[in-house]
């Protein structure tokens, strides 16, 4: 399925709006209309409002666990390299791996996927001799982020869960539509009217894309969900990973000319 932007999806539907706006014929319809949209925006503002919110806590605190993860990962290499120089290259193989495979998932559901790839990474923990001197404050420190990065890993498949149900979702849409309806009854057929209810019944619709996105963990991905593995790719002298499946959907769009793509089975170059 090809992806689209909210930017896209926004301005798709103020089109289509303003279209039924200047097109649909005006009705009189004896019912108080202002009462009606006047109580039904109200809740609907105060259920939206309380939604958005809490997406938007969620998702600000996802941001900070993805960046404790990466950032975990990325000491952890560097680590290995103080402490164990010659396992540094499989390890880095292996940091790689769980990246990989991460992308193969959504970032809210790839934890549950990715436990084996995860714990390989610390298998080196055994192989190594803590009593070694000099090497005791790099080896502590890659036991203490295998276990914080585990921390970080169980609560990003709490706060990536959406948290707004099916249920409320029928709510949402319900009120939304009795806004535009009501709003469309209002018109009076001055070009003030129409540019009103355009604007009001299109921002009305747009919100719940917000909504969506900032639930679904879309919103401001390109930074967190995606760049921020780059870095550690990176940081690891590797060339950057991009799914397949998000450049065929449009989802985001290589700015390099040479990376990686595929799926964890099957990765292959481009640009080479």
């Amino acid at each position: 399925m090809m992806h689209i932007a909210t930017t896209k999806k926004a301005a798709l539907i103020f089109g289509l709006i303003v279209i039924l706006v200047f097109a649909l014929p005006i009705l009189n319809i004896p019912v108080n209309v202002s009462n009606i949209l006047s109580a039904t925006a109200i809740f609907y503002s105060i259920l939206l409002g309380f939604f958005i919110a809490a997406a938007m806590a969620n998702l600000t605190r996802l941001k900070s666990l993805v960046a404790s993860e990466t950032g975990g990962l990325m000491s952890v290499y560097h680590s290995v390299r103080v402490a164990a120089p010659e396992k540094a290259e499989h390890v880095r193989w292996l940091i790689d791996q769980y990246l990989i495979k991460r992308f193969d998932y959504e970032i809210s559901d790839y934890t549950e996927f990715t436990n084996k790839e995860y714990f390989a990474i610390f298998d080196i923990l055994g192989e190594l001799n803590p009593h070694e001197t000099g090497k005791q404050a790099a080896l502590g420190y890659i036991s203490g982020a295998q276990f914080y990065i585990a921390q970080s890993r169980r609560e990003i498949s709490i706060v990536g869960a959406r948290i707004v149900s099916q249920a409320s979702w029928i709510v949402l849409y319900t009120l939304s539509f009795v806004i535009v309806l009501m709003l469309f009854l209002m018109r009076d057929g001055s070009l003030a009217s129409l540019i009103v209810t355009s604007v009001l019944a299109s921002s009305a619709l747009i919100a719940l894309l917000m909504l969506s996105d900032i639930d679904g963990n879309r919103f401001g991905e390109e930074e967190f969900a995606i760049n921020t593995y780059q870095a550690v790719f990176k940081a690891l002298e590797l060339d950057p990973y991009y799914p397949e499946h998000y450049i065929l959907t449009d989802r985001h769009k290589p700015k390099e000319k040479k990376y990686r793509t595929g799926t964890s089975a099957n990765v292959r170059v481009v640009g080479e």
